[in-house]
């Protein structure tokens, strides 16, 4: 069985004082004073997550170690990285958990051990994020900055682990390293990786440029296993550049690995967050706690204190205690509330946070809370403007007193009246209201006055209609039902609106006398006409027609707004106002005029004579092929056939009166010679027209 262990350190703000990359969490102090008792207190701290993310921040230039010291590398060596270094706390980079690396001696920190006592290339040309290749920049790597440089002639490279848990560190010292091809110039520079955090911080003291070796490339930068991630400071990926005294700081930013509590003096929690507002009139201490959860799992605190002072000490006055100047009100009870203190005493004597009035005038309060104290004054007005008659109903004729309840100094009905009493004769229902003051509040009371109307009658509906249609007469009234009218000398009663169905034949106008209802009498006179329209008639033209194969002919009906046109079976044939017929039809037409009136016509005959048809053809080959060995002639619609073919010299060669007889192109039993043949033809056909054709026919063999 696997047990998993955490480890929760609690850190002393001691250790951090040279190790800005650590866990860490500040709150300023803060002061209140009787007036302002509340303040925000904001929590400053490094912020970190997973990881899977990293972003990279210019930060002040201050390294937390000397350049000296440590474990010297490369000592009379160039271009290697060095043996396997162990180091005593486990460091994540890129989602991955390490306590081994190498040191390059060009410049950067990598957790690759397989290049350990390896070459440490010196030439590259590729940028951050690059495809993983061993001749620089090295992926799974920190280069800051990474360059040709050359231990072998000047200078020192050394290592240490410093700070202790939970935030010990591993320093990488580039002092005064000679740039290699530019022995006169020095580089001097740090690599600082965290415990816990796991920020990387790169240190620049003196990085100048040597352009004529390798073309002066530098960078600072850092990529994960395959180097299909990475980042660099701005303007610091390869190239050639030069810097002095400055600093960036990586900080992993994939998902947050921290929470940030608050707690009183008591310990009792307040609430998470950057900031907490606290209120407060006494001297408090409120500490903020950051808890990180490490890579490996290991949780580590940090708190700070802020002590929150109230400025003036005991006996200060608090200036305004919340309540308002003046509560007025139109009731005859009024609360008044005061805000949360130590200590309550009103001039009335009692000693609750609210109280309630029914007196106007002045009220004072005066309060105790922590260190301070504080008194305050408030004016209650209270107006009374009651209208003593209710809601009521009254016929238009009627009049009606209306009075308040209590006189004050200011009165103003919606009447522009001025009075206690008003007297009012509205033709309509109104809402009356009153406005009464003392000076400090104003006060409404009202009353709603219904007002029977006069009873009414509406009489509509459609304007016309056509022949033999019906129509609806409505009859709309207002007023209290029932109601009684006398319509065209017969009188009616009604309970509500009503719709008479009418079918005169012809042009009518109705007439109400008189309605009146429960309340009232109102002499009307109404006058309601309906139009009545003909029917139309449509006759089509021409009634009779005969109608020739490739002949068409228009039916007309004259002129109206619809046209709807049907045979026998009652089959829409067209809405159009001309009928096109080619063949034969019984059809009848309804129409619709400009009135909405409908007509139906009688039907129109339309009779299809068929015309002869005949297909001759102008040659044929009688030479015994079996191939177009007859003159055939065809046709169709033909009751009687006769047809002579004649030779150039005008001789008859053939005859007949059948025309399913066909020429085999002989004469006297012989084949005729080859040449050009004349042919005429007689028909009557079936409609005992008479039609004849001539022609010229080829034989060819």
């Amino acid at each position: 069985m696997k047990r998993l262990f955490y480890i929760i350190f609690i850190i002393p703000k001691l250790i951090f004082s040279q190790a800005p990359g650590c866990p860490d969490i500040q709150v300023a102090n803060a002061t209140v004073d009787c007036n302002n008792p509340c303040v925000d207190l904001i929590a400053e701290y490094l912020h970190t997550g997973e990881t899977t993310n990293y972003q990279v921040d210019s930060i002040t230039y201050n390294p937390p170690y000397p350049f000296t010291g440590g474990t010297s590398a490369f000592v009379g060596t160039d271009d290697i990285f060095s043996g396997i270094v162990n180091i005593p706390f486990d460091f994540c980079f890129y989602g991955n958990i390490y306590n081994q690396l190498v040191v390059g001696a060009n410049g950067l920190i990598s957790f690759d051990i397989s290049l350990a006592n390896m070459n440490c290339n010196w030439s590259y040309s590729a940028t951050i994020p690059s495809s993983p290749t061993i001749t620089g920049p090295y992926e799974n790597s920190i280069h800051g900055a990474y360059l040709d440089i050359n231990p072998a002639v000047g200078g020192d490279i050394n290592y240490a682990t410093l700070g202790t848990a939970p935030c010990r560190t591993f320093v990488v010292n580039f002092n005064a390293v000679p740039d290699f091809g530019c022995n006169n110039q020095l580089i001097t520079q740090q690599i600082v990786i965290y415990e816990t955090t796991n920020a990387i911080e790169v240190y620049i003291e003196n990085k100048p440029t040597c352009i004529s070796w390798n073309s002066g490339n530098a960078i600072i930068g850092i990529q994960n296993i395959g180097a299909t991630q990475g980042i660099c400071p701005p303007n610091r990926n390869t190239g050639s550049w030069a810097a002095s005294q400055e600093a960036w700081r990586f900080t992993p930013n994939g998902t947050s690995n921290y929470i940030i509590e608050w707690f009183d003096n008591n310990g009792v929690s307040l609430g998470s967050g950057d900031t907490l507002n606290v209120c407060t009139q006494n001297q408090t201490n409120y500490t903020a706690q950051i808890t990180y959860t490490s890579c490996n799992g290991n949780i580590v605190t940090d708190t700070a204190v802020s002590i929150v002072s109230l400025i003036g000490g005991t006996n200060g006055q608090i200036s305004n205690l919340g309540l308002p100047d003046t509560i007025k009100s139109c009731n005859s009870n009024v609360t008044i509330n005061a805000g949360i203190f130590d200590t309550y005493l009103w001039s009335t004597g009692e000693t609750t946070s609210s109280i309630t009035v029914t007196q106007s005038g002045n009220y004072i309060l005066e309060i105790t809370q922590g260190g301070c104290d504080g008194d305050d004054t408030v004016l209650v007005s209270i107006v009374n403007a009651n209208i003593v008659e209710e809601d009521t109903t009254i016929c238009e004729s009627d009049n009606l007193f209306l009075t308040i309840e209590k006189s004050n100094t200011f009165i103003n009905w919606s009447t522009s009246e001025n009075t206690d009493t008003i007297n009012i004769n509205p033709t309509i229902s109104t809402l009356y209201w009153v406005e009464i003051s003392d000076g400090v509040t104003i006060c409404r009371d009202s009353v709603q006055i219904i007002v029977n109307p006069m009873p009414k009658i509406s009489i509509n509906g459609i304007n016309e209609i056509c022949f033999g249609e019906s129509a609806l007469i409505n009859l709309e009234f207002n007023g209290n039902p029932p109601y009684n009218i006398n319509l065209n000398g017969i009188n009616q009663t009604y309970t509500e609106n009503h719709t008479i169905i009418i079918s005169p034949e012809n042009t009518t106008t109705y007439t109400v006398d008189y309605i009146n209802d429960v309340n009232c009498i109102n002499d009307t006179n109404k006058i309601y006409t309906l139009t009545v329209n003909p029917l139309p008639k449509p006759i089509i033209t021409p009634a009779f027609y005969e109608v020739y194969p490739d002949e068409e002919i228009e039916l007309n009906v004259g002129n109206y707004t619809y046209y709807w046109w049907y045979d026998n079976y009652d089959t829409l044939l067209s809405e159009n106002k001309l009928m096109i017929v080619d063949s034969t039809l019984s059809v009848y037409v309804i129409v619709e005029d400009e009135n909405g009136c409908v007509g139906k016509s009688e039907n129109a005959i339309i009779e299809y004579i068929p015309r002869v048809i005949l297909h001759i053809p102008n040659i044929f080959t009688p030479n015994g092929d079996e191939h177009n060995e007859l003159f055939v002639i065809k046709g169709d619609m033909i009751a009687e056939f006769k047809m002579s073919i004649f030779n150039r010299w005008g001789t008859e060669v053939f005859k007949t009166n059948d025309i399913y007889k066909f020429w085999d192109g002989k004469y006297n039993k012989s084949s005729v010679p080859e040449g050009i043949y004349t042919y005429y033809i007689e028909i009557i056909g079936i409609d005992k027209r008479y039609f004849s054709k001539s022609g010229e026919v080829s034989v060819i063999y």
